[in-house]
């Protein structure tokens, strides 16, 4: 007979599995290691953005005088964000520079003793851009956006309140005589380009709609403005003429100004400012137009940088310091009315083109 294999031995387990075994640990282990690393690069990544590994970088910008206070306020806020553009910490510095006066060194040859080149222009109104615009339109990147918007209003000396009583921009020219309106086109004098706009609309009988640039340039439009600015009384500043309002005299009963202006120059004065007067009909508005420049003399990064001040203007409770300084900022309310001011609802006109107001503008001077 036969014999069994006998014993106490057990089977040994086949090289292959435990092979297997190790390989898929050793997989899992580099995945591991790979999911890890990645995750730490994007960390790292984020926090060298974090920390501006470029450094900060001033970002000039040129504004109109009336901005000036409150934009350096909000570019306070804006530079200790934190807020980070191309790998840098933008700084934000803000000069006040007279609208005539930066169009002039923007379409030329940009005078340092105006300070650093300007990557951001925030001129009163679209006056100024349109300008820019015209002469040198690469040096616009995009479209300037509003950052804040004040309509014009007649600011009347007390005793004449009487006088202009119900009147509307349609009037105006053909009432020139008696109501005496001063026009003056000084750098403070955004209020007689805007005011021009306004009775532009009515005597082009645009119902609230954008002038047309033809509408603009045809005779019954030029020729109203001209004969309404050769009848107006000599002036030679808005707020000169504002001043002239509050003491006796037979010169200018009336200016037109932003609603800002006025009540700025109201404050403290009590009832010997000017009243604001709105005269019926579509009203045009200081705008604040903030236009990104694109220049030689100015860097990508800044340009950037630029655009991401706007941005943060407009968002949020960022613009309240314009807001308390008398601008209209949507979704903000505005200050408490003085004798001076109301900030009541005013009918909106609606933005007329750049060719446009630039029309208007020169018919107004004159030319």
């Amino acid at each position: 007979m036969g014999s069994h294999r006998s014993g106490t031995g057990s089977r040994g387990v086949a090289r292959w599995l435990i092979a297997l075994v190790v390989a898929i640990v050793v997989v899992a282990v580099v995945a591991v290691a790979m999911v890890w690393l990645s995750g730490r690069s994007e960390q790292e990544g984020r926090d060298a953005a974090a920390t501006c590994v470029r450094g900060d970088l001033p970002v000039h910008v040129a504004a109109a005088p009336a901005l000036v206070e409150s934009l350096r306020r909000v570019a306070d806020t804006f530079n200790s964000s934190g807020t980070v553009s191309a790998d840098y910490c933008a700084k934000i510095e803000v000069s006040g520079v007279d609208s005539p006066v930066a169009l002039g060194a923007l379409t030329g040859t940009w005078d340092t003793k105006l300070g650093a080149a300007p990557s951001l222009w925030i001129p009163e109104s679209t006056v100024w851009t349109a300008r820019l615009a015209a002469a040198k339109p690469a040096e616009v990147s995009g479209q300037p956006t509003s950052i804040a918007s004040s309509p014009v209003v007649l600011a009347v000396r007390a005793s004449a309140r009487e006088d202009f009583a119900d009147v509307r921009w349609l009037d105006l020219p053909g009432k020139q005589q008696s109501l005496r309106i001063a026009l003056p086109t000084g750098a403070d004098s955004d209020g007689t380009f805007l005011a021009a706009q306004s009775v532009a609309a009515a005597v082009g009988r645009t119902g609230g709609a954008a002038l047309s640039d033809d509408a603009a340039k045809s005779p019954v439009v030029t020729g109203s403005l001209q004969r309404w600015a050769s009848a107006a009384p000599r002036s030679t500043s808005a707020v000169a003429t504002l001043e002239s309002l509050t003491t006796p005299g037979d010169g200018a009963l009336a200016v037109p100004v932003t609603e800002q202006q006025l009540y700025a120059f109201g404050r403290g004065r009590g009832g010997a400012a000017p009243i604001g007067v709105h005269p019926g009909g579509p009203t045009a508005s200081a705008t604040y137009p903030a236009a990104v420049l694109d220049r030689g003399d100015t860097s990508d990064a800044q340009e950037r940088a630029a655009a991401d001040f706007v941005a943060f203007l407009t968002e949020d409770d960022n613009a309240a310091p314009l807001a308390e300084a008398g601008f209209r900022v949507p979704g903000r309310p505005t200050p408490a009315g003085t004798p001076s001011v109301d900030f009541g609802t005013v009918e909106p006109s609606a933005p007329a083109s750049n060719a446009a107001v630039t029309t208007l503008a020169d018919a107004i001077k004159g030319r």
